[in-house]
């Protein structure tokens, strides 16, 4: 198995001995009018997830807990991380330690060695390792989205199937929910990139893994289209949102798609979110792979450069205020965790995992939360008809969404706004400026509640005052009922 460090050891030795006392995170569940998500106290929960995707293959002890104690503080609380990831053959199925995942790529024969001993290189092995991330994201009170398998093994475009038979992703899904029962801060995710038509008998293949993912994390071993999936929270990653193929299937709990890497002004961000939130019966809906910080733009780095903390914002925005529970992060050194050591999978800029931890967008994101933290989040309802006029089109295009006594409006490129009063409670309304680059707001005052108010932005920063639209100046407008007595926004 393998080459292993001392040091490693001492570290384990000093996360067991991690000093902050963070509740570790129960299962997460629906809100009653399905379009949010809550803790398992009943209090909302809004999913600030990244794609630490390759974390588990590529990261030592050290540095997972370096990689996720800077997420935790940010604010972050999901990382989507694969098991069987995207490009194990290439590396030869083995982890950072050398550890294979399966014995002979056999997916009902994980790779497991007596013990789990980190200081003895012959106990410790992938599925340790695993545990080991599971038990410090869940001491950090993050949760972790867990991808089985990628879809290439599943229903491949390139490579041979790891899975040919429901039997097959049945004993898999069996074995993983079985050896995670116990564990909370788990959110399980299949699919994979891919769409479940690519292969005839995907639809079969996807829904026995999640039948034996309920069974195992239940106690139970049955491939027989029965299972109680109230003990598990379960999506499909893809392209597309899985409610197109799984919207009614018992499993699967909250939607997730993507507006990907090809382009800039990505008008999927807002509509497949508002497609998702008029489905009868809705389920709570995520951009769960959006463009990510640093990534080549349309795939073509040379060409056209690269997405920014801009696309970021404007991407988490549209798709926040179009009626989605959360959003996904994403930077191009961070998902494939790149640096001088690593094999790039994709192509990337000179820069490195590590100092891509600290990219404006990940902070960014994190302000986006505290705004709808600062809020009676689960009150929220997309209603564009606060904007009479300005809203926009393409990339200037403004979203809004209100609750009973307060709203937010998302201005990307500086456009003004004619905004309907009288359309959330109170006499009279207090309006805001939220800077979402950098989680500050300015009073703006207060108006009687009723007839129609222009808003015009402020400039862009205090050496920018006269820069008030273009792509970058940003801005939220957040409306109160002045009677509730809010916070600032964002606080």
């Amino acid at each position: 198995m393998k080459n292993y460090f001392l040091s490693l050891f001492i570290c384990s030795i000093a996360i067991s001995s991690y000093g902050q006392k963070i509740a570790q995170p129960g299962r997460l569940k629906v809100s009653e009018n399905g379009h949010y998500l809550l803790k398992a106290d009943g209090t909302p929960f809004f999913w600030l997830g990244d794609t630490g995707w390759e974390m588990l293959d590529r990261l030592s002890r050290e540095e997972t807990n370096i990689y996720l104690e800077n997420r935790r503080s940010k604010g972050f609380n999901v990382v989507q991380t694969v098991l069987i990831g995207e490009f194990i053959h290439m590396d030869k199925a083995t982890n950072f330690y050398g550890d294979s995942i399966l014995k002979n790529d056999n997916p009902e024969k994980p790779f497991i060695t007596p013990g789990n001993n980190p200081g003895n290189a012959d106990e410790y092995d992938f599925w340790d390792h695993a545990d080991y991330a599971v038990s410090l994201a869940a001491q950090k009170g993050l949760y972790l989205a867990l991808l089985p398998s990628w879809g290439e093994w599943v229903t491949p475009r390139v490579d041979k199937p790891l899975f040919n038979t429901t039997a097959q992703a049945y004993s898999y899904g069996n074995f993983l929910g079985n050896r995670y029962r116990k564990n909370t801060n788990i959110i399980w995710i299949l699919g994979g990139d891919r769409r479940p038509h690519e292969r005839s008998n995907g639809f079969e293949l996807w829904r026995a893994m999640a039948e034996g993912i309920a069974d195992g994390t239940n106690g139970m071993n049955s491939l027989d289209g029965n299972a109680d999936y109230s003990t598990t929270i379960m999506t499909y990653h893809s392209f597309e949102t899985s409610s197109k193929w799984f919207h009614n299937d018992a499993w699967l709990d909250l939607h997730i798609w993507g507006t990907y890497h090809s382009e800039v002004n990505n008008t999927r961000a807002f509509e497949a979110a508002l497609a998702d939130w008029n489905l009868p019966n809705p389920k709570p809906t995520l951009n769960g792979e959006p463009n990510y910080e640093g990534f080549d733009i349309n795939y073509a780095i040379d060409d056209n450069g690269v997405f920014t903390s801009t696309d970021v914002r404007m991407a988490a925005y549209w798709s926040l205020f179009s009626g989605c529970a959360g959003f996904t992060y994403g930077a191009q050194h961070i998902w494939q965790f790149t640096d001088s050591t690593r094999t790039k999978f994709s192509k990337t800029t000179s820069s490195n995992w590590q100092t891509s931890l600290d990219l404006p967008g990940s902070f960014q994101v994190g302000y986006a939360k505290k705004l709808f933290e600062s809020r009676p989040m689960l009150e929220l309802v997309p209603d564009q008809s606060l904007i009479v006029k300005g809203q926009g089109n393409c990339g200037s295009y403004s979203p809004a969404i209100k609750g009973k006594s307060f709203a937010f409006i998302y201005i990307p490129t500086g456009n003004t706004l004619t905004i309907k009063l009288g359309t959330i409670d109170g006499a009279k309304v207090k309006a805001w400026w939220f800077n979402p680059r950098t989680g500050k707001s300015n009073l703006i005052g207060e108006y009687e509640n009723k007839g129609e108010q222009q808003f015009n932005v402020p400039g862009m920063s205090k050496d920018l005052p006269w820069l008030k639209s273009g792509r970058g100046s940003d801005w939220v407008l957040v409306l109160d009922d002045s009677s509730k007595g809010f916070t600032e926004p964002g606080k």
